[in-house]
């Protein structure tokens, strides 16, 4: 024990060593962070990278930054891509039509020359939605019968897909990972480098940088000086997992008390957290299922809170949850009087001016706020959010989940708060 404390000091005085050294430089100062939007994929990730690959972007520098993406990426996927740069445009939330089970949605990044096809899906910490890579593949497919003129992206912070099943629909489709870790990473160095001669656009994009840098865990010399501190001490070494065990044993605590306050400041307001899971239902505080250390060990996910706003009819319950995946995001789920979740696409055509009605006000909320890209549907989730604030209990360096942890009364007073003022939309109360 005296040895795992002698390293857990020894790191907190390299953490504070390169945190003075960080303020000293000025490196701390990130515009992302800044504006608190480090993790807002479409206002900030989509919206940057389509700018700069965009020949008519604000950058005004045509297509440098495009043709220098084309070549990483014929350099690092088995598909050649003959793309005419000059001539390319490019959408960020391209709207492809309603949503159904197969086809529409909004690409995150669409890039075309008017005979190639690009599709770009950008997954920093969001969910994967039921059947998303399926649409745009159809989408893709319906642009060019030539299956070498289409080609479809997805694009997260480790190049790994989350959940490939959901994502794809269970069927067999053709698409290409790539990462902000490297790919991502290193086009940026490249287009910094051709914007040497332009002040503000280089120092953007080095500002962006910084920001892909710390999303990733790349700040060098930090990392490399914890490598070599534990690694040049037999007496470290032979403490790696107890090290890791007691990290472990500090995520799952925090989780049970993020979950356990929430639960009792939901209960607090008059509702009922149902205490039982059930096929559709991991309650996340089950000790029995142990949700939350699986969590971590065994890549569980799905755990959460949930309660009943109200019953429509004798077949149906309106239900509300806290959910988390790697983000904490919470939303309105029907049910049926089986416990079973009803898939939004089946809930429209339920004959019930109750049910109808909800679903009415639901898509009036995702259109008055769909500028801030705020609420959003899905098959299993008539209505869905981040939670105000959001915690990754994957990643607690994303963004300021440390911090929110951290001030727990808080946070928890924030986002049931949030969750007051949902209902009360949705129910018009």
């Amino acid at each position: 024990m005296k040895k795992l404390i002698q390293l857990f000091n020894e790191i907190h005085l390299i953490i504070e060593k390169h945190e003075y050294i960080r303020k000293e430089k000025g490196d701390n100062y990130n515009l992302f962070k800044v504006i608190n939007m480090t993790s807002d994929e479409t206002r900030v990730h989509s919206a940057m990278i389509a700018d700069l690959l965009n020949p008519n972007g604000q950058h005004q520098m045509k297509d440098v930054f495009l043709k220098l993406f084309i070549e990483r990426l014929n350099g690092q996927t088995d598909h050649i891509v003959s793309f005419t740069c000059d001539n390319a445009k490019v959408e960020c939330e391209k709207y492809i039509g309603p949503k159904t089970d197969t086809d529409g949605g909004r690409l995150d990044i669409y890039l075309t020359d008017g005979i190639n096809h690009i599709v770009i899906e950008n997954k920093i910490y969001a969910t994967d939605q039921e059947n998303q890579l399926l649409r745009y593949h159809n989408f893709l497919k319906r642009c060019s019968k030539n299956k070498n003129d289409t080609l479809l992206l997805y694009l997260s912070l480790d190049g790994e897909v989350h959940d490939i099943d959901k994502t794809t629909g269970g069927e067999e489709i053709t698409f290409f990972t790539i990462s902000y870790a490297d790919f991502i990473l290193n086009w940026l160095t490249d287009c910094r480098h051709k914007a040497i001669d332009k002040s503000l656009i280089r120092e953007g994009i080095a500002h962006y940088l910084n920001l892909i840098k710390i999303l990733t865990h790349q700040m060098d010399k930090e990392k490399n000086e914890l490598i070599n501190l534990i690694k040049s001490n037999p007496k470290y070494i032979s403490c790696i997992s107890q090290y890791k065990d007691a990290i472990r044993e500090v995520e799952i605590s925090l989780q049970i008390d993020f979950w356990s306050q929430l639960e009792a400041v939901i209960e607090e307001k008059g509702y009922e957290v149902i205490k039982e899971s059930f096929s559709d239902y991991k309650y996340a505080l089950d000790n029995h299922e142990d949700y939350i250390r699986r969590y971590y060990e065994n890549n569980n996910k799905y755990q959460s809170l949930e309660f009943k706003l109200k019953t429509i009819g004798d077949d149906y319950q309106l239900m509300y949850a806290v959910q988390v995946d790697w983000r904490t995001y919470s939303g309105v789920i029907l049910r049926d009087k089986e416990g079973k979740t009803v898939r939004l696409s089946i809930a429209k055509e339920i004959q019930n001016k109750e049910i109808q009605k909800v679903i009415n006000e639901i898509n009036k909320i995702i259109e008055d706020f769909h500028n801030d890209n705020r609420y959003h549907s899905s098959d299993s989730w008539l209505l869905w959010e981040y939670t105000h604030p959001t915690i990754n209990f994957r990643n607690l360096n994303d963004g300021d989940s440390q911090r929110h942890l951290s001030r727990m009364k808080e946070t928890i007073e924030s986002i049931s708060k949030d969750i007051i003022e949902n209902i009360n939309m949705i129910l018009k109360e």
